[in-house]
């Protein structure tokens, strides 16, 4: 049971409590017919002996004991069904995702036809605007060429990852040619370690294996094995070059790891996609509600007490009835 009060939520953990309010009802009807059918009285030889008077103020307001004593009950029978102030309410992911980002840089990615800019280019502005955008993943990156190279290992610390991503040129620091098993296979040897509920490698590359030291479809199956999810991209603009890519061979992998194919085909197509797959993921774990609450029992067990206390002493002293 919850209801708002002042701008705050409240919750009731024993709310069956408030069906106490009956006997306070049904004590308040009694209370009332007891005042109306026994005045009080003193015995006299004669009234006509006693000055005529009408009541004292203590008399006309003897009737505030009553809502005193029913305010007061009301405050323990509230206190007894345990009222709680939410102070927060909150999803965060029910396990954070671990997720490597493995990218082409072979020197095919310094061709200019990506939305008139270079592949690489494109590519590192989309990967530094999905990291910016992760909050409790922790991300690695992997380049790969004719061999692969492990960039950044899994971390939170995202401007660090960032910040390794900028100097990356296309057909340098690695032997050229596109390795994609073996790119793979090392974004996979990042995730190895992982405990995270979901482990996941995102692939881009312009173009088609040609070293097979390990086999693209052979480092899918092992991803499949270690229950890897590899989503893969292909980097294939509209005009010249279009036809580099290796789409089946992309899908092919992708769906034996259990993930999905995209193709983009300009900047923005690409940033829409490493969106489109950390959304998926978070669907995929989904979140758990947190709500901090802080215990309100105390103020109205004082209140209550204070109240009946009051209503006997004023009974007792200032509003006795002399019977």
């Amino acid at each position: 049971m919850s209801i708002r009060i002042f701008g705050n939520d409240v919750n009731f953990d024993a709310p069956w409590a408030f069906a106490l309010l009956a006997l306070v009802a049904l004590a308040l009807v009694f209370e009332l017919r007891r005042e109306r059918t026994r005045p009080a009285s003193l015995l006299f030889s004669s009234l006509g002996l006693l000055p005529a008077a009408r009541g004292s103020w203590r008399t006309r307001a003897r009737w505030a004991l009553v809502p005193i004593r029913l305010v007061g009950a009301i405050c323990l029978v509230t206190a007894l069904a345990s009222p709680q102030v939410v102070q927060a309410s909150f999803d965060v992911p029910a396990e954070g995702i671990d997720i490597v980002i493995a990218l082409d840089t072979s020197s095919s990615m310094s061709s200019s036809d990506f939305g008139g800019q270079q592949r690489i280019v494109a590519a590192k502005r989309a990967i530094n605007d999905f990291l910016g955008t992760l909050k409790n993943d922790r991300a690695g990156v992997v380049t790969f060429a004719g061999e692969a190279m492990v960039l950044s290992p899994l971390t939170l610390d995202y401007a660090a990852a960032q910040r390794l991503v900028q100097p990356l040129e296309p057909g340098k620091v690695l032997k050229d040619g596109t390795a994609i098993g073996i790119g793979l296979a090392t974004a996979l040897n990042v995730l190895r370690s992982s405990t995270a509920r979901s482990k996941v490698v995102v692939l881009a590359t312009d173009g088609d294996e040609n070293i097979f030291d390990l086999r693209a479809m052979d480092a899918a199956q092992l991803a499949k094995t270690l229950g890897i999810r590899v989503y893969t991209i292909g980097v294939a603009p509209t005009g010249r070059g279009s036809g580099e890519v290796n789409e089946q061979l992309l899908k092919d992998m992708a769906t034996l790891a259990g993930g999905t194919y995209n193709r983009a085909s300009d900047e923005n197509g690409l940033r829409n996609i490493y969106r489109e797959i950390e959304a998926l993921e978070k669907a995929r774990v989904g979140s758990r509600g947190f709500i901090e609450t802080n215990d309100a029992s105390l103020p109205f067990v004082v209140a209550g007490t204070a109240l009946l206390v009051l209503e006997i002493l004023l009974a007792a002293t200032l509003f006795r009835r002399i019977p």
